[in-house]
């Protein structure tokens, strides 16, 4: 008879159990305007989030233990992941230390796991909307972000400076196929976030309001107007950055000269950045051709620094002058 009965009713044990479909108390509480994080009460959850451009999906994450003791670098406890449409949960998932999720409008999403412990390291994952992993892939760097089209068709994420391979490296995946369709090196430096204008094109979009495009092969789009750009920089480092890395237009000097005396003369400009300063012009003064006051600006950096890296460069130009 007691038999019977556990069959009629369900044990405890071994009654299936539904997944539920829509919250029975949806409960997204969020902070001010502009606040980017959310409490799920019925969920015991408080963490980040990002809705979909269209607003029909949000995804949300934790990079803390279930307890809420322990958060970002840690050894152990994993955090957790949810996905949201509308007030219907739609998926949920466990990463180490789930970061910088991204959704698209058709549910596909994006979470940067940061690892557990320390070293350069980190896993990037996508997601379909019901929670299966698209591709994913691992890194001997740090993640610093990531993106996703709004049609959730492209993904991208950045890494950050590490030595080895996958150092600074921009990796392009094509989530219809699931595959890794390229990575590089962007010449533009880290953006703060990414757009895809068009087929078969990536716009890195900066702290600035500059943006910039590249091919998904990393062909450098808009660089003619990134250099000009950095050439009106009002940051020494910058410019100096710039006469290291780029090929530039001869009289692209003159431009980088007036950005220099543009700084120069700040009232507020920090002494200890000046043979910085007098190094960059002295490098554009020398392409110039101007070599006695390409000569002047080199000793006075060597005078205030002498490890400015011009000595070599002081004497070669004495050489030609004499």
């Amino acid at each position: 008879m007691i038999d019977f009965i556990k069959r009629l009713l369900g044990s405890p044990q071994t009654a299936p159990r539904r997944a539920p479909t829509r919250m029975d108390e949806p409960m997204l509480s969020f902070g001010a305007a502009g606040d980017r994080f959310v409490r799920i009460a019925s969920l015991d959850f408080f963490g980040q989030y990002r809705r979909s451009p269209d607003g029909r999906w949000l995804l949300a994450w934790r990079d803390g233990n279930d307890a809420g003791t322990h958060g970002g670098h840690r050894s152990s406890g994993p955090g957790r992941f949810y996905l949201f449409e509308g007030d219907r949960l739609a998926a949920q998932g466990r990463a180490e230390r789930p970061n910088d999720g991204q959704v698209a409008d058709n549910g596909n999403f994006l979470i940067n796991d940061w690892l557990f412990g320390d070293g350069l390291k980190g896993v990037f994952r996508a997601y379909r909307s019901d929670g299966t992993i698209i591709v994913e892939r691992s890194f001997t760097a740090n993640l610093l972000n990531s993106g996703i089209a709004d049609d959730g068709g492209i993904a991208v994420c950045q890494t950050c400076n590490a030595p080895g391979p996958d150092g600074s490296l921009l990796a392009i995946f094509d989530l219809a196929s699931g595959r890794e369709i390229a990575d590089w090196l962007p010449e533009s430096g880290w953006a703060e976030s990414y757009a895809f204008p068009a087929a078969g094109r990536i716009r890195l979009r900066y702290h600035d309001g500059q943006a910039y495009d590249y091919a998904i092969d990393g062909q450098f789009l808009d660089r003619d107007r990134w250099i000009d750009a950095q050439a009106r920089s009002d940051n020494v480092h910058v410019l100096h950055n710039l006469l290291r890395g780029a090929a530039l237009p001869p009289m692209m000097g003159a431009t980088i000269m007036a950005s220099v005396d543009a700084i120069l003369a700040k009232p507020e400009f920090d002494p200890t950045e000046r043979p910085v300063a007098l190094k960059v012009r002295g490098l554009c003064q020398e392409a110039l051709g101007n070599l006695a006051s390409a000569l002047s600006d080199y000793e006075e950096a060597i005078a205030l620094d002498a490890k400015i890296g011009l000595k070599r460069k002081a004497a070669e130009v004495r050489r030609r002058l004499a």
